[in-house]
């Protein structure tokens, strides 16, 4: 899980997706509206607390600078991008699986940075289920049963009980003091996207058009 800083402050969240190839290309997913100008983008890489009570700021010089924009779709909330340079190994960087079947999951979790804040954890115990964010259509978490998110936590990823990412965050109704209501655009969706490459994510997760839709 990555926070994406913009001229010095926080803005969103996203995450570093493995490929077919699973060649290490630094493919990041985060969500259409948190913005397409990717090219001055700084990603923090493991802003972790290393203590949980209470939480303490972690490292702040693990980073790689600027992006190039790849796909994106306001219809499914969805942007695609690659780092402008490898990640160094010396990160120990984790590149996410993901399930873009569509298939309905018995729980989820989501990884994000709240309000620029360190690296948090939501779960979901219940099955997420279908719904729309101003057309989108999402995974809807109804509530989360530990944690909750807040604004920072667009484009964070949500990952089902096979640790597959199924999508990232729009919005919703969550705070601190409110713990349901939640939306991510749905990677099934986003999958063919428009039908071009440029709005769609198969073509650079299953770059040799295999047609898996599912991988560790």
């Amino acid at each position: 899980m990555t926070i994406i800083i913009v001229g010095g402050s926080s803005a969103c969240t996203g995450s570093i997706l493995n490929n077919h190839l699973q060649d290490e290309r630094p493919l990041f997913l985060s969500a259409n509206h948190c913005g397409l100008n990717v090219t001055n983008w700084v990603f923090r890489f493991n802003w972790d607390s290393p203590t949980c009570n209470t939480t303490t700021n972690g490292p702040t010089n693990q980073t790689v600078s600027g992006a190039t924009l790849l796909a994106n779709s306001g219809g499914s909330d969805f942007s695609l991008m690659e780092l402008s340079s490898p990640i160094p190994a010396s990160y120990n960087v984790y590149y996410s699986g993901w399930d873009a079947t569509g298939d309905y999951t018995t729980n989820q979790t989501g990884i994000h940075h709240p309000s620029g804040d360190a690296k948090k954890i939501s779960f979901d115990n219940d099955a997420a289920v279908h719904g729309t964010m101003q057309g989108a259509p999402c995974w809807r978490i109804l509530t989360w049963e530990d944690g909750t998110t807040e604004q920072g936590s667009s484009g964070s990823g949500l990952w089902d009980q096979n640790h597959h990412l199924i999508g990232q965050l729009f919005g919703g109704t969550a705070s601190c003091s409110n713990n349901i209501d939640d939306f991510y655009g749905r990677l099934d969706i986003s999958w063919d996207g428009g039908g071009s490459p440029t709005s769609r994510l198969k073509d650079h997760l299953d770059p040799n058009s295999t047609g898996v839709k599912i991988l560790d």
